[in-house]
C-alpha cells in the first residue's frame, strides 16, 4: 500500500491508512485485488482479478461492508459481462448483462426489493423472455410493453424462430399467443367478457387441437395468472371430441359432465338443490349411452338415500338406501335390494348397525 508491504489481517498495520490496498500473486505478480482504506476503515471501491491479473468484478462498499452504487464483472476480454447498482447491499434500479461482444442479452430492473421488469433477447437482438411493470421504469420497456399505446411484441426462440405473439397496453398483457417447436399454436390467453380465458393445443397429425379450456370469474389478477374463482373447465380428445366439461358457480363445482370418444354421454353430475349443502345427482352411462348407475350424494360425496344400478337392458338390477350424515359427515347403508334382469327381486335386506343383515323370508338371494 503506497508502495510499502501491509498485512491486511493484521489491524495494527492498517490502522489509519488511507489509500489503494493492493494484493498480487507472490509467483507471477499478477494483481489480485486492490481494496480502499479510508482511516484504516475498509471504505470505498473493491477489485477483484483472475490468476492472469485480468479484471473480474468491481464494486463500492459502505461503512457496513455492504455493497453501495455501481457493481460490474467482465468478461476476460475485458468487456463489460454485467452491470447493477446497489443501495446498502440491495439491488436498485437497472440490471444488464452482456455477451463477450458487448450485445445485449438481458436487461432488468429492480425497486422495492423485487424485479420488476426485464427482458431477454437472442444472439439476433430479438427479444425472448418479457415481463412487463405496471409503470414505465426504463425507456427500452416503452415499446415492449405498450407505454405509448397498444404494442403487438413477438418473443423469439434462441435460434430466431417465432415462439410467441404478446400484446400489451400500459404493461398490462391483453393477449398471447404461443408456438411449439413445430411452429403450430400451442397456448392462447386472452380476455373474452372481462374473464381470463386459457386454452392448451396439443399438435395431431401435424395440426393444432384445442385440448383445454380454462375460463376464469372477471377479478383484477393477471391474464397469465393461474389463481382465481374458475368459472367452467372444458377438455377434449385428440381428435376434438369434448370429452369433459365442469361449470363453477362462486368457485363452487355445479356442473361435471363427460362423454366418450364416440359421443355417447358418460357422466352427468349436478345439484339437486340450491346452496352449498344441497344434494348431487351423479348419473353414469355405458358407452351405449345406456344409464348404468344413478348415485345420490351429499356435498361432500358421501352417499345418501337411494343409489341404484342397472343392468343393460335397462332394468334396475341393485338399489342401495343410505342415511343421513352424522356428525362427522358420514353415511350408512341401511337398506339393500337386488334384482335380476327379468326384473325378479333376489334380495330384501336391512344392514343393522354392526354390520349384520335382515333378510326378508323367502328370499335367499346369490
Amino acid at each position: 500500500m503506497n508502495g510499502k508491504p501491509v498485512n491486511p489481517s493484521n489491524g495494527a498495520e492498517t490502522a489509519g491508512l488511507t489509500g489503494l490496498l493492493r494484493c498480487r500473486d507472490e509467483d507471477t505478480g499478477h494483481l489480485q485485488r486492490e481494496q480502499e482504506l479510508r482511516g484504516g476503515k475498509y471504505l470505498g471501491l473493491q477489485r477483484f482479478y483472475d490468476r492472469e491479473g485480468r479484471l473480474q468484478r468491481e464494486r463500492h462498499v459502505n461503512e457496513r461492508g455492504n455493497s453501495q452504487g455501481r457493481m460490474a464483472e467482465f468478461w476476460p476480454n475485458g468487456q463489460l459481462r454485467r452491470e447493477e447498482f446497489a443501495e446498502n447491499g440491495r439491488t436498485r434500479g437497472p440490471v444488464r448483462r452482456l455477451d463477450a461482444q458487448g450485445q445485449l442479452e438481458r436487461l432488468a430492473f429492480h425497486a422495492d426489493g423485487r424485479e420488476q421488469f426485464y427482458v431477454e433477447y437472442n444472439a439476433a437482438g430479438q427479444p425472448t423472455r418479457l415481463m412487463c411493470p405496471a409503470a414505465s421504469v426504463l425507456p427500452e420497456d416503452r415499446p415492449l410493453c405498450g407505454f405509448g399505446g397498444a404494442a403487438e411484441t413477438a418473443l423469439h426462440t434462441a435460434s430466431g424462430a417465432k415462439a410467441a405473439q404478446m400484446r400489451y397496453e400500459q404493461g398490462r398483457l391483453l393477449t398471447a399467443m404461443e408456438w411449439d417447436a413445430g411452429g403450430l399454436l400451442a397456448a392462447q390467453m386472452l380476455f373474452e367478457n372481462g374473464r381470463r380465458v386459457h386454452r392448451r393445443y396439443s399438435s395431431e397429425n401435424g395440426k393444432a387441437v384445442l385440448r383445454e379450456e380454462r375460463i376464469y370469474e372477471a377479478d383484477d389478477r393477471p391474464l397469465a395468472h393461474r389463481g382465481g374463482a374458475l368459472a367452467q373447465v372444458r377438455q377434449w380428445g385428440a381428435s376434438g371430441q369434448l370429452v369433459e366439461q365442469r361449470s363453477y358457480t362462486a368457485g363452487r363445482e355445479t356442473l361435471v359432465e363427460r362423454w366418450y370418444l364416440n359421443g355417447a354421454l358418460r357422466e352427468r353430475t349436478a345439484p339437486a338443490g340450491e346452496g352449498p349443502a344441497a344434494r348431487v345427482l351423479r348419473e353414469l352411462h355405458g358407452d351405449d349411452g345406456r344409464l348404468a348407475r344413478r348415485e345420490r350424494l351429499t356435498a361432500d360425496r358421501q352417499p345418501t338415500g337411494v343409489q341404484q344400478h342397472f343392468h343393460a337392458n335397462g332394468r334396475i338390477a341393485l338399489e342401495e338406501g343410505y342415511g343421513e350424515p352424522d356428525a362427522r359427515g358420514r353415511t350408512r347403508l341401511q337398506t339393500r335390494k337386488e334384482w335380476d334382469e327379468s326384473g325378479r327381486l333376489l334380495a330384501d335386506d336391512v344392514l343393522l348397525e354392526d354390520g349384520s343383515r335382515q333378510r326378508k323370508a323367502g328370499l335367499t338371494g346369490s
